[in-house]
């Protein structure tokens, strides 16, 4: 048998694993710390570099060095894969397919008014001009109010909120099941659940996120969330100079940095930074408004 050691700060977290990461993770760690316990290694080890293995599991990564002469294991870290286990939590997938994506790129940046557009049609307001107007749009001109309506019905369809039925010569919109549950959610925290859900099922989003996401690379040339990245990879390259290229990018930019800071998915925003998170991650059953989730 092997001791497992660890500094004063993560050997809190392994005596304590509930407190400090998610379900998914604190199964997946304790199976690779009864190995190590037994064994002092793991089969399946990745060496990150000379002094230090890696386990790279589904929901983490565990770093740790043997030492079999005193019959121990420091365990350096644990580093939670947010994105890969975000997409086991919410099933996400991976299609992809440029001829659906290159239209379909929304150019409405703010959840919230997403949230409000979807209460809205719920209520009965899908005229594009009343909806721009309710939701505070204005402008000189009617079709100004009504394209930020138009703007807003684009969103909730690209992301599956809602679908247009033909009523006589106009399409009309109709909130689909997820729109609904999102529509009559009980608090803001919900529909906020549920809007990131369905962002996240929106292929652009997930390529993106899952580029700029922190990860334990020891390489100094990991991508950043920026304007360029973004219509690298949601736009095909005949596009990226589009008129409204710009407005779409910063959508999924903006998108993105709602995601990363309500969910707990740390996104690299410049080179060396990450943006801080308030981890949803955790919240599945693991509430501790003290927890620490460094």
């Amino acid at each position: 048998m092997f001791k497992i050691c660890a500094d004063p700060k993560l050997q809190g977290k392994l005596n304590n694993p509930q407190k400090y990461f998610p379900s998914e993770v604190c199964q997946e760690l304790n199976q690779f710390l009864k190995v190590l316990e037994r064994d002092g290694q793991f089969t399946k080890t990745d060496f990150y570099d000379i002094n230090t293995n890696k386990i790279p599991g589904i929901t983490c990564s565990l770093f740790y060095r043997p030492d079999f002469v005193k019959g121990e294991v420091l365990i350096i870290d644990v580093k939670i894969k947010q994105a890969d286990l975000f997409k086991t939590r919410f099933k996400i997938t991976d299609d992809w397919d440029d001829k659906n994506v290159v239209e379909s790129i929304p150019q409405y940046d703010q959840p919230k008014k997403i949230v409000k557009a979807l209460v809205l049609i719920h209520q009965g307001i899908t005229d594009s001009y009343n909806l721009g107007y309710a939701l505070g749009h204005t402008g000189k001109k009617k079709e100004y109010i009504s394209r930020h309506g138009q703007y807003a019905q684009h969103a909730l369809e690209q992301l599956k909120l809602i679908v247009r039925k033909r009523q006589g010569r106009q399409l009309s919109p109709e909130l689909t099941e997820k729109g609904r549950l999102i529509a009559e959610g009980f608090d803001e925290d919900l529909q906020f659940r549920l809007l990131i859900e369905a962002m996240l099922n929106y292929p652009p989003v997930w390529r993106i996120i899952t580029a700029v996401s922190e990860k334990e690379s020891q390489l100094d040339n990991e991508p950043i969330l920026n304007d360029d990245l973004v219509k690298k990879l949601a736009f095909p390259e005949i596009l990226r100079a589009a008129d409204t290229s710009n407005r779409r990018s910063q959508t999924l930019k903006n998108w993105i940095k709602w995601i990363a800071k309500y969910s707990g998915i740390p996104i690299r925003l410049h080179k060396g930074g990450v943006q801080l998170t308030i981890p949803m991650l955790y919240s599945e059953g693991n509430k501790d408004e003290n927890a620490d989730t460094d």
